[in-house]
């Protein structure tokens, strides 16, 4: 039986001035980096919420893993919510005291993954995988990779991509925060382990339309690539229209610092990505624990 978290997650806080968001990708709980974080504690206390961006647990969403995250978010002690990523659900079950652990990565069959989202959504006391906050400062729409109808780990469920069209009219900034990145006119200039993933979602027909139609400006925050700061792609960049793509780095030290990293390396330091939001524009700041200072700013201005 799967201990959800003691304290339940939150909406957004409603600051009229500045909001300070810090997102979490690909923890991969337990890892020592977790330590290095924790005791940041100043950095942890600039932070007015903090989203949970998926693969928090280290390979299957198995119950030790969870103890390991909610171990984490308890000594965090900031407000929070979480959307799923692709660990959280997509892979067969291999128990810590089997040889298979972390060697194997099958598709778990349907019930198996139907049953992880409801252990996910009960871990982190929700109701739904999908859901939007409103601010003074815009619009907050959070998503959960979720289709297990294909083999593509980078979906989101037909009635989601319903509800996300729903939540484009509004004049309001929009901060949707889903696992995956965004592609919409270009896919994205990198192998992520072979030629055929795209790792990322894809918008069609009338929802990719809307998006790229939106004048005000739309921001979609991901993790799952495993970006180091230094790699090229990492700064902010339009996907199409005025939709902005914003990668937040790995947060186990094992990331893509080259284009031609097919796969994640392991690396010194440990990173975040947090956005100071205000009526006049966002401020996109990269960290790092292990100098506890901020590194680089990115600034759009609405």
């Amino acid at each position: 039986m799967i201990r959800p978290v003691t304290v339940a997650p939150s909406s957004i806080p409603q600051n009229a001035d500045k909001l300070t968001v810090l997102p979490f990708s690909d923890l991969h709980l337990p890892k020592p980096q977790a330590r290095i974080i924790l005791s940041n504690r100043d950095y942890l206390n600039r932070a007015d919420f903090v989203v949970f961006m998926g693969d928090m647990v280290r390979c299957y969403a198995t119950l030790r893993e969870y103890d390991a995250v909610r171990d984490f978010v308890e000594r965090l002690e900031r407000p929070f919510t979480a959307v799923a990523g692709n660990h959280e659900f997509y892979f067969q079950t291999f128990e810590e005291d089997t040889p298979f652990y972390g060697e194997i990565w099958n598709q778990a069959d349907n019930e198996e993954q139907r049953d992880k989202l409801d252990m996910f959504l009960r871990f982190w006391r929700l109701e739904s995988l999908w859901r939007v906050s409103e601010s003074p400062l815009g619009r907050f729409v959070f998503l959960s990779l979720d289709s297990i109808e294909t083999q593509k780990q980078e979906v989101l469920s037909d009635p989601q991509l319903a509800f996300l069209e729903q939540q484009l009219d509004t004049d309001k900034p929009l901060f949707i925060w889903c696992h995956a990145p965004l592609v919409l006119d270009t896919r994205l200039d990198l192998v992520y382990y072979d030629e055929e993933r795209s790792a990322s979602i894809e918008p069609v027909g009338a929802l990719k339309s809307a998006l790229l139609k939106r004048e005000t400006p739309t921001f979609w925050m991901s993790g799952h690539i495993h970006l180091h700061p230094s790699h090229y792609l990492f700064a902010p960049y339009r996907a199409g229209g005025n939709v902005w793509q914003i990668h937040c780095p790995d947060s186990r030290s094992y990331g893509r610092l080259l284009r031609e990293h097919r796969v994640p390396q392991m690396y010194q330091g440990v990173f975040s990505r947090h956005l100071e939001i205000e009526a006049s524009g966002v401020s996109f700041i990269t960290h790092s624990h292990l100098d506890k200072s901020d590194q680089e700013t990115f600034r759009v201005d609405f």
